[in-house]
């Protein structure tokens, strides 16, 4: 007779042997929208055509025309980074608690063949409880990983807000590269170089309708910078939600995880 009960009785050998619990480092997410491809290439010359602008208005200010300056600081640290979040991470995260759930999947596996391999001759009390105790390991170790397994659900929306927000956030802030280049054409032609003198004079005589299309080239540039921050204060508030969202699936967590600790103390039986 072999060593192992079970080899002899069904000829398989290794039928004990435990899985390896495997916790791999989760790929990395991935885009799954599309997204402006000039954006990807946007350099730091927002900064420049903001300088640009803010001249030339305040050249038109000195006409009356009341408007206001575009905010100091790079548009990338103030309101592209804030506003998108780093999605491609987050989801990331979404495929770490799968990870998860698939190593106390089989972690709960390894435990059912320890229950096989008790000896039969083995009875009793102590037995019993041995067996009760390996099986209810087994099941909370699975029923864990799946509740781990709903926290993707949570990060995979957080996600797709993210990278909706992101699109949308770079199809305003190409417009503004774009509007804010055409602007900085009129402001250095009209405003700011040998024609300024001349525009002058045809303000003073015909007023500032003459310089209509720049007045409402500034103002729609304005509104795009107070839509990326209004955004931003709204994003504020949903990143409050998704955090108490979290809350309540960390705290989910604490509950399995104080009853499996009152699970793993229960028991008893002796040899």
């Amino acid at each position: 007779m072999s060593d192992s009960f079970l080899e002899d009785l069904t000829g398989r050998t290794g039928l004990l042997d435990a899985d390896p619990l495997e916790l791999p480092e989760p790929d990395g997410g991935d885009r799954t929208l599309r997204h402006d491809p000039e954006f990807v290439a946007l350099d730091n010359g927002l900064s420049g055509i903001r300088d640009t602008i803010n001249r030339g208005v305040d050249v038109l200010n000195g006409f009356g025309a009341g408007l206001p300056k575009l905010p100091e600081g790079s548009l990338e640290d103030l309101l592209v980074r804030p506003l998108t979040g780093d999605y491609v991470r987050i989801r990331q995260n979404a495929a770490a608690t799968h990870h998860v759930r698939d190593a106390l999947s089989t972690y709960g596996g390894n435990v059912v063949r320890l229950s096989l391999g008790v000896d039969p001759r083995w009875g009793g009390a102590a037995a019993s409880s041995y067996l009760v105790r390996l099986q209810v390991q087994a099941v909370a170790a699975r029923g864990l990983g799946e509740v781990v397994a709903r926290g993707s659900v949570v990060f995979d929306e957080i996600a797709d807000y993210s990278e909706r927000l992101a699109v949308r956030v770079e199809g305003l802030v190409m417009e503004l590269v774009e509007r804010g280049r055409r602007l900085v054409t009129k402001v250095l032609t009209r405003l700011l170089g040998p024609g300024a003198v001349a525009l002058a004079a045809e303000i003073a005589l015909k007023g500032i309708d003459v310089v209509t299309d720049i007045v409402e080239d500034v103002q729609r540039v304005i509104e795009i910078v107070e839509t990326l921050l209004r955004l931003r204060d709204e994003v504020a508030a949903w990143v409050e939600e998704q955090r108490a969202r979290l809350e309540v699936f960390l705290d989910l967590l604490d509950v399995v995880l104080g009853r499996g600790a009152d699970l793993r103390g229960g028991g008893g039986g002796s040899w």
